[in-house]
């Protein structure tokens, strides 16, 4: 009798932990959204909860904790010189794993000042935790001009 009353409890939790959670659409529009708005507080709900974030910035340069990449997104946020232009050529998901592909036109000024512009391919992916799905994975790759 404990057993099968322990069994059912197991069957139900992942229903419970995820009941009234936002779609994968849903939350991709959240995190674009954020980044549109430059509104960290927003951005930072819509990443991954866990230890693990990896990141591919255009230039190659990989990291992959959460922290890494939160340090590198606030700064990039805050930066009010930069602008991008999406076009989605992607839309994917399974029941746990959401994947968004963009093709960007991004401007930016380096440090000098000096406007720069750059296309590049962009990766989201999203798993679906407790809290709703969330960024675990953001990879930008630099096409030739």
């Amino acid at each position: 009798m404990r057993t099968r009353k322990l069994l059912a409890l197991l069957v139900l939790l992942p229903t419970v932990a995820i009941a009234g959670q936002d779609t994968f659409p849903e939350a991709l529009q959240e995190h674009l959204l954020a980044i549109k708005t430059r509104d960290w507080a927003a951005f930072e709900k819509t990443l991954t909860s866990g230890e693990q974030l990896t990141f591919v910035a255009p230039n190659g340069k990989t990291s992959t904790t959460t922290q890494a990449f939160k340090s590198a997104m606030k700064s990039w946020l805050a930066d009010t010189d930069w602008s991008w232009q999406l076009e989605q050529i992607g839309l994917t998901s399974t029941a746990n794993t959401g994947i968004a592909v963009y093709s960007v036109r991004y401007s930016d000024k380096d440090q000098h000042g000096k406007p720069y512009e750059m296309k590049y391919v962009l990766s989201l992916v999203f798993a679906l935790e407790a809290e709703g799905w969330k960024l675990v994975h953001d990879q930008n790759t630099l096409l030739a001009h």
